[in-house]
């Protein structure tokens, strides 16, 4: 299990997805008045249950490493959860009113970004090992 890249870039993908989680993504900022306002994946209810579970997903997805077909749907599923998330978030953002602020995108709005093109190259490699399994069959 450990063995197979596809499990290290899920395992990374998770330690992004945590660093999302505790750390603030998008920040207001009013230089006259001297106020600051964060925004967090984990500030909205919806956003936070949405986060945890692309996190578990995520994680359970690399135990899935016997049924690889199930594991592809799986990661597949947590890709579309994250673009859910961020859109949901960027919608949170976007109902409020900041007039007069001005906006400081953090490091950690892009780690979404870099989960997701982890998750995507874990479903490449595991559509590679699934092709090798289908090549190995059809010798026998």
């Amino acid at each position: 299990m450990i063995q197979r890249i596809q499990t290290v870039y899920l395992f990374i993908s998770v330690i992004f997805l945590l660093l999302v989680a505790c750390n603030d993504c998008i920040k207001f900022f009013n230089a006259e008045t001297i106020d600051v306002c964060s925004y967090s994946v984990m500030d909205f209810p919806v956003t936070m249950t949405i986060h945890i579970i692309i996190m578990l997903l995520t994680f359970g997805s690399i135990f899935l490493y016997k049924n690889r077909v199930r594991q592809m749907r799986v990661i597949s599923l947590a890709i579309i959860l994250i673009l859910l998330n961020s859109a949901a978030v960027a919608a949170y953002v976007a109902t409020d009113n900041f007039d007069g602020y001005g906006i400081s995108i953090t490091w950690a709005t892009f780690m979404p970004i870099v989960s997701i093109i982890l998750d995507m190259l874990a479903i490449k490699a595991i559509g590679v090992d699934e092709a090798k399994i289908r090549s190995l069959n059809r010798l026998r």
